[in-house]
């Protein structure tokens, strides 16, 4: 093994064998705390359904922004296999690598105490994006001559890449952080960032239509030559533009993808395609799954007839029609200041507690600190999406200094200190913002009760999730369960039975 691979530490040692099966999830699924807590089929919601035989939880431990060296996220993790979620999405990109290295540690962990199986987990990894560990590695590549073809270079630190000999090093690669020989589903990762690079390139839409699908055709010949090597079982494509207007230069369609679907396993010879997942966003304000506006169809009606798994991200992460981040958290039973004062007092701790570490550095050696950037805009910043501008150009380069200086002076072990106390400063910042914004979800939270009187004394999050189970019927949301309290919340998004889903009501939610 090279090196100079800068994943070099985050491979397992070995990899374990085998897949998810029908017995091993049916038997996980039977004996949990989730199926325990919910029983009975007509009064709740039953947390599993079953997919090609296999019995997966309604709900997946999605790790999007979960890192390595969290052990909150640790423990997150193993507390959501213990309730019985057996579902985990992950990405090459997520946390530069971390995530997928999180799993395999967590997955080891588990069946080393006997509490699990390697075939009870469903397990979901995608990869495209060409960010941070990857950009280095292609970036030496083009040094040497040996870059991958068919790179989109689409910003500067972002580039994107579907072509087999991209896909082959990064499922290598996510084999070997995971420590599997099989990963259960292996997705084409936001596939449309060469549309949106056409699109911005004034590219005419039609020749850039036709080389976005050529270019996924060789994706999937390639991922059918991996199922035929037992590395991966099935296979998709996680894009946020499957429920866009099928007209957009950007929009991703399934139907399309289907045909292609069929068109390689009919020149294979294949007795079924491996083409089984799709993964999109949706939520209560972004309901263009819903929406019969493919030849007359909704996403969801194609997905069901065509036998596919859907994936929904972003579940309560809403972007509103201003374009502006809606976070679907409200609890009825606490007042927006009483928890504002609450997450003052988390941060203050935070603030006390990055002091002491910084006191460690010589006086006059730093100019800023995560309070001093943070503390006197708490109360200025308009959304999420203001948010986020702001941590991304003036917190996190700010803070990365401060974490090298740590590191200089004090050590690595005091350094992973700091970022843990930085990785949890983050969701209570943003948090704080959404309780800001309270007034909006208490207005989003009446319109739903109005229609749907049955969740009364539910909190925001559950009814959104609830929603999304009933319009999917069988399928999975993937949820951000970073911390233990998260998962304890998701379990409680099966406390009844399917609803009938009405777009016509979900279009009044909007803000």
């Amino acid at each position: 093994m090279n090196a100079s691979d800068p994943f070099q530490t985050l491979y397992q040692k070995d990899k374990l064998k085998g897949e998810s099966n029908a017995q091993a999830t049916k038997e996980f699924a039977e004996h949990s705390p989730l199926r325990k807590k919910y029983p009975d089929d007509t009064k709740t919601l039953n947390p599993y359904y079953t997919f090609r035989g296999r019995t997966l939880s309604r709900i997946a431990f999605g790790c999007y922004r979960v890192g390595l060296e969290s052990p909150e996220h640790e423990s997150a993790l193993e507390l959501s296999l213990s309730q019985g979620f057996n579902v985990i999405d992950t990405s090459s990109n997520y946390g530069n690598g971390e995530s997928e290295s999180l799993i395999g540690k967590v997955l080891r962990k588990k069946i080393a105490k006997g509490e699990l199986k390697r075939e009870d987990v469903f397990l979901v990894t995608k990869a495209g994006y060409i960010q941070g560990r990857n950009l280095q590695i292609v970036t030496e590549l083009e040094k040497q001559n040996k870059e991958f073809p068919e790179i989109t270079y689409y910003s500067e630190g972002c580039y994107h890449c579907v072509h087999p000999d991209f896909l082959e090093d990064q499922l290598e690669r996510s084999l070997k952080r995971l420590g599997l020989e099989t990963v259960d589903v292996f997705l084409l990762h936001n596939p449309e960032y060469f549309l949106m690079d056409r699109e911005k390139h004034n590219v005419p839409k039609e020749k850039a239509i036709e080389q976005y699908y050529e270019r996924i055709k060789n994706a999937f010949r390639f991922l059918e030559q991996k199922r035929k090597e037992g590395k991966i079982l099935y296979y998709g494509i996680s894009s946020n533009t499957f429920p866009e207007d099928p007209q957009k230069y950007t929009a991703t369609s399934l139907l399309r993808v289907l045909r292609i679907a069929k068109e390689v396993q009919n020149e294979l010879g294949l007795e079924e395609s491996g083409f089984a997942v799709v993964q999109f966003p949706a939520n209560l304000l972004e309901i263009g799954f819903l929406e019969p506006q493919f030849e007359g169809k909704s996403l969801v009606e194609i997905i069901r007839e065509n036998g596919l798994l859907p994936l929904i991200n972003r579940p309560l992460n809403a972007i509103s029609h201003s374009g502006s981040i809606f976070r679907l958290s409200y609890d009825p039973k606490k007042s927006g200041e009483s928890i504002l004062d609450l997450l003052k007092e988390e941060l203050n701790g935070i603030y006390a507690q990055e002091a002491t570490i910084l006191s460690l550095l010589p006086a006059g050696s730093y100019k800023y600190t995560f309070r001093s950037v943070t503390e006197p805009y708490l109360d200025q910043f308009q959304n999420q999406d203001h948010l986020n501008q702001f941590l991304e150009r003036t917190v996190i380069p700010i803070v990365q200094q401060l974490i090298s200086q740590v590191e200089t002076i004090s050590g690595p072990a005091k350094q992973g200190e700091y970022i843990e106390i930085l990785n949890r400063a983050l969701p209570i910042l943003e948090q704080y913002v959404f309780q800001k914004n309270v007034q909006d979800r208490t207005s989003v939270y009446e319109k739903i009760l109005k229609y749907y009187p049955q969740y009364q004394g539910w909190n925001l999050s559950g009814i959104a999730l609830h929603l999304l189970h009933s319009s999917l019927r069988e399928g999975t949301v993937l949820l951000g369960m970073r911390k233990k309290t998260y998962v304890e919340d998701a379990v409680l998004s099966f406390g009844a039975a399917l609803s009938a889903i009405r777009i016509e009501d979900w279009k009044r939610f909007e803000v």
